[in-house]
């Protein structure tokens, strides 16, 4: 299975994972490949009641809302910084 998978047709896809130390998990490969999250790709994860739901974030406006501007700097400069930190796809 490779990442041109039509997402609609996916129902349903589980794995388990284990949560380190530092917080980290570990997305099953299967998933990753059919939803093409590589590596140092960036995801939006949520929290829902008791679900964290976590999504590819294939473009800089899903990471967006996130984004707050440090104290003492002005939306055009915490922009800037984003734009440098995050790619666009």
């Amino acid at each position: 299975m490779t990442g041109n998978t039509d997402l609609y047709s996916i129902t349903f896809m589980l794995g388990i994972t284990t949560v380190t130390q530092k917080g980290q998990i570990t997305i099953p490969k299967r998933i990753r490949e059919t939803l093409s999250i590589n590596k140092y790709d960036k995801v939006y994860v949520e929290a829902m009641n008791s679900y964290i739901k976590v999504t590819p974030a294939k473009s800089i406006l899903d990471i967006a809302p996130l984004a707050k501007a440090p104290k003492g700097k002005d939306a055009l400069k915490a922009r800037e910084a984003m734009e440098k930190t995050y790619s666009r796809v």
